[in-house]
């Protein structure tokens, strides 16, 4: 398997505010972004901060920890302040014992412990929290954490995560277009069981919007609906609607959606369908700033290269059997846009900004088949793609100043 060692950050800054929790005597200062005790500086044993879950679905283990922070000393080096750890994977805390990960909510790690071991807390749940306990003896000094950075690795393909993994998966979640269904009642009541009629078009239904009976209210300015068992397929009114009477129901489905090459996807058998394709990089860049793990304690590191940085430009073809469902559909893809201005990587679990470039253009004819198709094209925005691989780093651990310190301005 062909494996990359990347770094997932948790970054102590205001933009992060909402997801830190804080205990009781912690807070994220504002200006230093870093959590530190709150003022007056208690000297409680048991003050706590936690990160975020993050949940990098491609990692393959945990390999490395460290803690960016400062503390205070006295005059012959020994600290005032630390700073201890324990890790969760988003249902559990837990604590090395010294010989295995235990379950544990009272007792925590150094730094350097959790660095030489996280090689052997379990990835498989692909979650991972850090759960910090801030200490002082001296009521004047406050440990600070800056960020906690963790080195994984993962079999992330970059391109295939963003659009395959993230941007598919969510168009499939939350484009939800709405389109009609006359329906000549064959049985009288107040339910219509959707299994005694057929679709010309094989929508897969997921929702009733409204029903309005067609014959007796044409302008469908009373909504009849109440209730619809997605199992049994079996819509209730409020009103009987009598053998004969039309029953006009709005309904809201789930298109096909996918990544497509070849123009012979546009078949009958597939719409309504969501196609992606004209798939391309633009704006690409190398980012010069690399970062790294170091393990304070061994005196090793790993430095990941910087990426590259591109957008990630798409055509999106919204392909209907009718007229008035491509128009539905487009719309629903712009709505989609403009409330979702973020996508979710998968497999890093970074957000990169979603843009629409061009917003809609329709064939105003359908092909020979009776296909209905538009086209908009979008961006996701600032992609990150890792090529490089990581390498090993020889940190600097201490800094020895010797000789006449003494400088001369003239």
């Amino acid at each position: 398997m062909r494996l990359k060692r990347l770094i997932k950050t948790f970054s102590f800054t205001n933009d992060n505010r909402s997801r830190i929790a804080l205990g009781a005597g912690a807070r994220l200062h504002p200006t230093r972004n870093a959590i530190e005790l709150s003022e007056p500086y208690s000297t409680a044993a048991d003050i706590q901060a936690s990160t975020w879950i993050t949940n990098p679905r491609n990692v393959k283990q945990w390999l490395g920890f460290q803690a960016v922070d400062n503390h205070q000393k006295d005059e012959d080096g020994a600290p005032y302040t630390s700073l201890g750890y324990r890790i969760g994977d988003g249902t559990d805390q837990y604590w090395w014992d010294g010989g295995a990960w235990a379950i544990n909510t009272t007792d925590w790690n150094t730094e350097a412990e959790i660095a030489t071991n996280i090689t052997t807390f379990p990835a498989t749940s692909k979650q991972l929290q850090v759960i910090v306990n801030l200490v002082t003896t001296n009521e004047s000094y406050t440990p600070q954490l800056f960020s906690v950075k963790v080195l994984y690795s993962s079999d992330i393909e970059f391109q295939e995560d963003l659009i395959w993994r993230s941007f598919i998966p969510e168009l499939r979640e939350q484009i939800r277009p709405i389109s009609d269904w006359p329906i000549k009642i064959t049985t009288a009541g107040t339910e219509i069981n959707l299994n005694d009629y057929a679709l010309d078009t094989p929508y897969n239904i997921v929702g009733i919007d409204s029903v309005f009976n067609h014959t007796t209210d044409p302008n469908h300015d009373t909504d009849a609906f109440s209730s619809y068992d997605d199992v049994t397929k079996i819509i209730t009114v409020n009103s009987a609607l009598a053998v004969g009477d039309v029953a006009w129901v709005r309904f809201t489905y789930e298109p096909e959606v996918a990544a497509t090459t070849s123009q012979e996807y546009t078949e009958i058998a597939k719409v309504p369908a969501i196609t992606i394709g004209d798939i391309s990089l633009k704006r690409s860049s190398e980012v010069t700033r690399d970062d790294s793990v170091i393990d304070k304690a061994a005196g090793t590191a790993v430095k990941v290269l910087g990426p590259m940085m591109a957008d990630v430009e798409m055509v999106l073809t919204a392909i209907t059997a009718s007229a008035k469902d491509n128009v539905r559909l487009a719309d629903e893809l712009k709505r989609f846009f403009r409330n979702n201005v973020m996508l979710r990587s998968r497999g890093l679990d970074e957000y990169f900004r979603l843009w629409m470039v061009d917003e809609y253009s329709q064939g105003t004819l359908p092909t020979q088949t009776n296909i209905h198709a538009s086209r908009l094209r979008v961006r996701i925005v600032n992609g990150l793609f890792f090529e490089r691989d990581a390498v090993e780093a020889y940190p600097v651990l201490n800094f020895h100043l010797t000789g006449d310190m003494n400088t001369v301005v003239q």
